[in-house]
């Protein structure tokens, strides 16, 4: 267990680490990707406001001259009467020219151009018939027309707004103001913006991009291809889809998408009275390039706190190797140190043995040195005993009575057995053995012992009874080192 833990844990923690540090940059990916989204948002919000301004400006700038000029008496004039229309076609000329728009022309109940500021160029509006425009349909109906599109003559595109031209609540005609919005569309060019106008039917006329002008949003119907195809809106351009990719809404007028395999952030705002919307399209490198290097810095933070940790671990490792190495050293000391002392102990316990044997043998000695009286008071009984069977032998041999005289010889061998005994155990009493574990039987060894002490046991008036057992009882031990009874 304990080396499944020093083995896989710190393993687990790294893993652990490593997902809590991706856990991490992800979110601060997130949350700088938010951030920076979030901030060009608010940007681009504000770029539509500017471009919403400086468009109206634009044309508010001309604004004025269609009710200047159906309040004309000349211009009335004309449409009332039909007449010559030069006087009014250098007047238009002349105010073309101070106001800076790009067309004044006059029509007709009918549609047709009674005069033109460009009544001298080739290309001039003068007897042309514009009737189908809805700028003048609009004007026939007592309003104010407002059209962006393609010229059927000149093709040069164009805004076109228009007045209607009343005299005692007939309607006699329009004038009509076709303002260049070119300048505009390079003014946002120049600037690095990319700036879209379209108009009701999702079309855009206005590009920063030459690319995607007379593109469309989304597909056109078929009512909305007719109706741009009876106002001559857009020449023969095809209306092709523009090539953007909506990846991502983030609102209602805001949304990600994908032109050119670049991403870019799209808002739009409506422009109240013009039925167009603008949008902006800003892209979304910038951000993504944050994301990265906040991505990046936070990895680096990361693998450097993890590093650092890692370090740490090798440095504690170390530290405890060398703590270990110290234990291990100090355990070898004592070792050591136990070693020697068991030695010493081992030769201490060999001296008291030593000790404790000589003691033994002092013993020995000393209580042979009590049993002696007693050993030779039971030796003279024999010695006297033998002389006088060996006095009787030969006088019972002089007589020649030799079965006595056998009895009297074997009287002194049982004599000299007992005698041989006695000093048999005297023998092994008292010589110093080296000791050794041998099968001994007990009865033997009492016996043994009670034949030494008998004696002084006798001097004493002391009668020693003893049972043994009748089997015989054997033990492991050394048969030397049996102890006489000291009295």
């Amino acid at each position: 267990m304990k080396f499944f833990i020093k083995r896989f844990i710190p393993w687990w923690l790294l893993i652990t680490s490593l997902c809590i540090a991706t856990g991490v940059v992800w979110q601060a990916s997130r949350w700088a990707y938010a951030v920076e989204l979030e901030s060009m948002v608010n940007t681009g919000k504000e770029r539509l406001t500017l471009y919403t301004g400086t468009l109206r400006g634009a044309l508010s700038r001309y604004a004025y001259l269609p009710y200047v000029l159906a309040n004309n008496g000349a211009v009335q004039e004309l449409l009332k009467s039909g007449g010559t229309p030069t006087q009014v076609n250098q007047y238009l000329e002349e105010l073309n020219q101070e106001a800076g728009c790009q067309t004044l022309y006059v029509m007709d109940t009918t549609g047709r151009t009674l005069a033109s500021s460009n009544w001298r160029e080739p290309l001039s509006y003068v007897d042309k018939n514009y009737g189908f425009r809805p700028y003048f349909t609009a004007a026939k109906e007592g309003r104010r027309g407002h059209f962006f599109a393609i010229g059927v003559t000149t093709s040069q595109p164009g805004f076109f707004m228009s007045h209607p031209v009343y005299q005692k609540g007939r309607f006699l005609g329009a004038v009509v103001v076709k303002v260049d919005l070119n300048p505009l569309q390079d003014d946002w060019r120049e600037g690095g913006e990319t700036v879209l106008v379209s108009d009701a039917n999702g079309v855009l006329f206005l590009s920063s991009r030459n690319d995607w002008r007379y593109h469309s949003l989304s597909q056109l119907s078929t009512e909305q291809r007719e109706r741009i195809r009876a106002g001559r809106q857009y020449g023969t351009e095809p209306l092709d889809l523009v090539p953007l990719h909506t990846k991502k809404w983030l609102g209602d007028e805001q949304r990600i998408v994908q032109a050119d395999k670049l991403s870019y952030l799209m808002l739009s705002r409506s422009i109240p009275g013009l039925d167009w919307t603008l949008f902006h399209l800003a892209p979304l490198a910038p951000v993504q390039e944050r994301t990265q290097a906040v991505a990046t810095i936070g990895t680096i933070l990361s693998l450097l706190v993890l590093a650092l940790g890692m370090y740490a671990r090798e440095r504690r490792q170390k530290q405890l190797s060398r703590h270990k190495a110290r234990e291990a050293e100090a355990i070898k000391t004592i070792n050591l140190r136990l070693q020697g002392e068991i030695e010493e102990h081992c030769r201490t316990e060999h001296a008291l043995r030593n000790t404790q044997a000589e003691l033994v043998q002092s013993s020995k000695l000393a209580a042979l040195g009590q049993m002696a009286a007693g050993i030779v008071h039971e030796l003279n009984q024999p010695i006297a005993a033998m002389r006088t069977h060996s006095a009787s032998g030969r006088l019972l041999l002089d007589r020649h009575e030799v079965e006595k005289a056998r009895e009297s010889f074997a009287s002194i061998t049982r004599i000299t057995d007992h005698m041989a005994s006695i000093t048999a155990q005297l023998k092994i009493f008292a010589y110093k053995t080296p000791r050794q574990s041998e099968p001994v039987l007990v009865q033997d060894c009492l016996s043994g012992a009670q034949a030494m002490t008998e004696a002084l046991l006798a001097e004493v008036d002391v009668v020693l009874e003893t049972q043994q057992p009748t089997k015989p009882v054997i033990i492991n031990g050394d048969r030397s080192q049996q102890f006489p009874a000291t009295p």
